[in-house]
């Protein structure tokens, strides 16, 4: 079975480098996710510079979408059990969204309408791409 990860379709790629790209999922405004370019499962198969190279991306991923969209709180999940292939997900979430305070892969609670506009979503995808923290 091809690993949908490292032959992706469609992505909306904002940031890459050698060895991960980031990219903006659409489910939620501002939801981003870090995939590793090199088929691995879990962290324990990066080298300590390559973990803290990731790692540093997370903090400012959520540190940007902290400062630009103001979510309630942020969801930082490396899960890997439909895609073994090591990918983190940084989700901004809301005390009255869909499936507070459960996690995004449960069933939903109520209806949300987000109020990020596209202009916060640009700006998000412009620092993502060029800031340094």
């Amino acid at each position: 079975m091809a690993c949908p990860l490292c032959t992706p379709v469609n992505e909306n790629v904002i940031k890459s480098n050698k060895l991960f790209r980031v990219i903006l999922v659409d489910e939620i405004p501002g939801f981003v996710r870090i995939i590793l370019n090199k088929h691995i499962a879990e962290f324990s198969d990066l080298s300590m510079d390559e973990y803290f190279e990731v790692m540093k991306e997370v903090y400012r991923i959520e540190t940007i979408i902290r400062e630009t969209i103001n979510p309630d709180k942020i969801n930082v999940a490396s899960l890997g059990n439909y895609v073994p292939h090591l990918h983190i997900h940084i989700i901004p979430r809301y005390k009255d969204d869909c499936w507070f305070p459960d996690s995004i892969w449960s069933e939903t609670h109520r209806s949300y309408k987000y109020e990020t506009s596209q202009d916060q979503i640009n700006e998000l995808i412009e620092k993502i791409k060029n800031e340094q923290i």
